[in-house]
């Protein structure tokens, strides 16, 4: 459509980029999860707060939407028969299902897609665990190669689950910018307290403030939290390395929404409830959501929903399709949403579903940065500068921000 052709010509990269120093990393948690600085941004203006302060910005008897998703212990440290070193990192899986629920509940074989890291590494060698570690007849194939990702063959003797020897094995694959090893603190740091569902290979950061203590004080003002999962990929990482924000290619990632969360969603949005989401994904989801509903209210498949599309061929019909419709759509199939998405959003979107955002400070030229600046503006710079010159903490472990009022 005209306004693809427009965000590919003046949507240039390197307007979401900005000069992020080392030592602002946070490489470790706090001590205490809602401690952090919660930067709160109301249409340009700045208040900085702690992150326990939150409940106090949130409408009452509003929504909260969380991603519940649960990170893997996707990084194993195995070994050639040479006795060289392999690093495997899980990234997804292909069989017995693509769904990680099904492929980490095999007792048998299991095919996953896989970044490896070591040297001379060649399809048919067979990986190992170090000799030391007692579950010698563990073994990784390495049965074929598509640049630098790998298909790899899971095998095992006895009927432990894929999902169990991970968790004994296996390593939480902490991002490459902490440079360091991950250790038994990130076990439990690196997911968020509410995190349920197996499946992703980097944590949905804008939870992990949360505490018990937070979230009990957001119920007692009358928010009510929706869970939906989105399956967090390595791909959140890849930077955008196109010179037009329209040539880069987005991650694919894996969405699973309950039919009874769909209903409540079409509750808030019948009685325009603020929606509050946490983090990036948690947007990614609901406005994936609202277009799967356009798609599922013209007859198309709902099985995924491509980068562009909302820019595209669904911009026509969402004009006449309200929230509502879309999404009560999706609750007339009777059933869970299990789907892809591809979206990308960038400046120009207009947001459908989310009012408020909870998300942290993100890497440089990154498309979290494109979906923060989509949703407050030019805004963002300033947001940002103000940030890193009251020392807050960027990244993974590093503090929050409240973004506050977009849908139109």
């Amino acid at each position: 459509g005209p306004f693809f052709r427009r965000i590919t010509m003046f949507l240039n990269a390197k307007d979401f980029t900005y000069t992020l120093p080392e030592e602002k990393i946070a490489d470790r948690p706090l001590a205490t999860r809602d401690a952090s600085k919660l930067l709160v941004y109301d249409s340009g203006a700045i208040e900085h707060r702690r992150f326990s302060d939150l409940p106090t910005y949130l409408t009452e008897n509003s929504l909260l939407v969380v991603n519940e998703t649960k990170v893997l212990h996707a990084r194993l440290f195995m070994f050639k028969e040479t006795g060289g070193k392999v690093e495997v990192m899980c990234l997804e899986p292909i069989a017995p299902s693509s769904d990680p629920a099904v492929a980490l509940a095999s007792t048998e074989k299991s095919v996953w897609k896989c970044m490896l890291g070591g040297k001379r590494i060649r399809v048919g060698q067979i990986l190992r665990f170090d000799p030391s570690v007692e579950y010698p007849e563990f073994t990784a194939t390495i049965v074929a190669q598509d640049e630098n990702v790998f298909e790899i063959e899971f095998n095992w003797n006895d009927q432990s689950t894929l999902g169990s020897i991970l968790e004994q094995y296996g390593n939480i694959p902490i991002p490459p910018y902490m440079r360091r090893a991950a250790d038994s603190e990130d076990s439990e740091r690196y997911q968020t307290v509410y995190a349920n569902h197996l499946g992703s290979v980097a944590a949905p950061t804008a939870g992990l403030h949360f505490t018990d203590e937070t979230l009990l004080a957001l119920e007692s003002k009358g928010i009510e939290q929706v869970r939906v999962s989105l399956h967090v990929g390595a791909g959140t990482f890849v930077p955008i390395t196109a010179t037009n924000i329209g040539d880069h290619t987005m991650h694919v990632e894996q969405i699973r929404v309950s039919l009874n969360t769909l209903e409540r969603l079409v509750d808030a949005l019948q009685s325009d409830t603020t929606v509050t989401a946490v983090g990036t994904t948690s947007v990614r989801t609901l406005e994936s959501l609202y277009w799967l509903g356009v798609k599922q209210c013209i007859g198309l498949p709902i099985t995924s929903l491509q980068q562009w599309e909302p820019y595209e061929n669904l911009l026509s019909p969402s004009a006449s399709i309200s929230p509502i419709e879309a999404f009560a759509a999706l609750v007339e199939r009777g059933q869970d949403v299990v789907s892809e998405t591809q979206l990308m959003i960038v400046p120009g979107y207009s947001f459908r579903v989310v009012d408020n955002l909870v998300t942290n400070f993100h890497q440089p030229g990154s498309t979290l940065l494109c979906l923060v600046a989509a949703f407050v503006g030019e805004g963002w710079k300033n947001m940002y500068d103000t940030a890193l010159s009251n020392n807050y903490r960027f990244l993974s472990y590093g503090d929050s921000s409240l973004l506050i009022g977009c849908r139109r």
